[in-house]
């Protein structure tokens, strides 16, 4: 039996906006919030101990972390290889550069030959000896048209012609790696990659333009014992019959409000004779809470608005409030009251929302024979809606990336 924990989507040295700097040691909360899931996750695969850490990659929010942030990753999965677990560590699209081209997050660990470290970037079967037998472990890195196409492929062609001209390339590239599968012993497949039946969040936004669906139908195989996956932040089994479970773990801590209703945590299985045992196992993530109330109608919105605050739990929480009023109510807030209201939350941010404001975003004026340029439209957009701050930058290289295509 060859025990293994899976997880993915690690993020860390994202969201600082939610956290605020702890006195005692100078280091933004929210990392400590993402190094303190990341070090449970280790403790159990030490404690157990697991025979193989899989990692489904996107280690950080970019592929040039600060040198802090790398080294809290870091210190992290050091454990691992001081204590004889081997680690797979897959490439995500946040690992790259935004030419999609290498892992230059993760390259470190290949350049450094960290024992029993493999980083994952290519197509590729790796077969690993663990204290409880062999394993062989398929990484399938996030794959951009430029991995398997050239600019003249592509030429002139609609995003799904290019979508399903890809998976037409990666087909005969996966099929090769597994014929030369040795059928004796198990075998993982390792894909940080966007699933056609996923339940998606924030992640189908930052892949839009930079890479492509893949069909689940292409994962069911019966050489694969088990299919690690990582991209999607929530967790969901994309194979309900379990032949192969194909899992997404999620990401093990909240990113921004599009995960606040989420579970997060990691996966631990068992592959024993074929048959594969999984549990998916919580992670105390730091929760998140939108207190949105509506006093436009009320004769004093001030006591309103704190009456709402003071029905939630927000002791430690990241809260973001949300209320809306009439401009002749502006003068009735006192905002002192708020920021006393929410002392308690970890951290909070305050939107007052204007009725008169909730039509659409007015979009820049045009002078005679001028057109509306479509990024400085979503540009616009972007800046009128605070709940998609975190990913903006994302959202406006995925709009490059599409007009770039035609």
């Amino acid at each position: 039996m060859i025990k293994i924990l899976h997880l993915s989507d690690i993020h860390i040295g994202s969201g600082f906006s939610h956290g605020k700097v702890n006195p005692e040691t100078g280091i933004n909360t929210r990392l400590e919030d993402f190094v303190n899931t990341l070090s449970i996750c280790i403790d159990r695969a030490i404690a157990e101990p697991v025979d193989l850490v899989l990692f489904g990659g996107d280690a950080f929010p970019d592929a040039t972390p600060p040198p802090y942030v790398h080294e809290a990753f870091a210190s992290q999965f050091r454990r691992l290889a001081d204590a004889n677990i081997p680690a797979v560590l897959l490439v995500g699209n946040h690992d790259q550069h935004s030419q999609g081209s290498g892992g230059a997050s993760l390259s470190i660990y290949r350049t450094l030959v960290v024992p029993g470290f493999i980083v994952g970037d290519t197509i590729k079967t790796n077969r690993i000896t663990t204290r409880n037998g062999d394993i062989q472990v398929i990484t399938l890195p996030w794959l951009n048209r430029s991995t398997l196409l050239t600019r003249p492929e592509t030429e002139g062609l609609a995003l799904a012609e290019v979508n399903e001209l890809l998976i037409k390339r990666l087909q005969p590239v996966l099929e090769a790696e597994v014929r030369r599968l040795d059928r004796h012993i198990p075998t993982v497949l390792l894909a940080h990659l966007m699933a056609d039946r996923a339940n998606l969040g924030a992640e189908k936004f930052l892949a839009v333009g930079k890479g492509f669906s893949i069909p689940v139908s292409i994962l069911i195989r019966p050489e694969f014992d088990y299919v690690a996956l990582g991209h999607v932040h929530k967790h969901q089994n994309l194979n309900p019959s379990n032949d192969p479970p194909i899992i997404y773990p999620g990401s093990i801590e909240r990113v921004d409000f599009s995960e606040e209703k989420e579970d997060k945590g990691y996966i631990l299985l068992e592959v024993n004779s074929g048959k594969v045992n999984w549990e998916f196992c919580p992670l105390p993530a730091r929760p998140f809470l939108t207190i949105e109330v509506d006093v436009s109608q009320k004769e004093d919105p001030l006591e309103a608005v704190l009456q709402a605050i003071a029905k939630q739990e927000i002791e430690e929480k990241v809260v973001r409030l949300i209320y809306k009023l009439r401009s002749e109510q502006l003068d009735l807030i006192n905002t002192s009251a708020i920021d006393l209201a929410l002392q308690n939350a970890h951290s909070y941010s305050i939107r007052p929302e204007l009725i008169s404001q909730l039509a659409r975003p007015r979009l820049p004026e045009l002078g005679v024979g001028n057109t509306l340029d479509p990024i400085e439209a979503l540009t616009t957009y972007l800046n009128n809606r605070e709940d998609l701050q975190d990913i903006k930058k994302d959202l406006l290289e995925a709009a490059e990336s599409l007009l770039n295509t035609k």
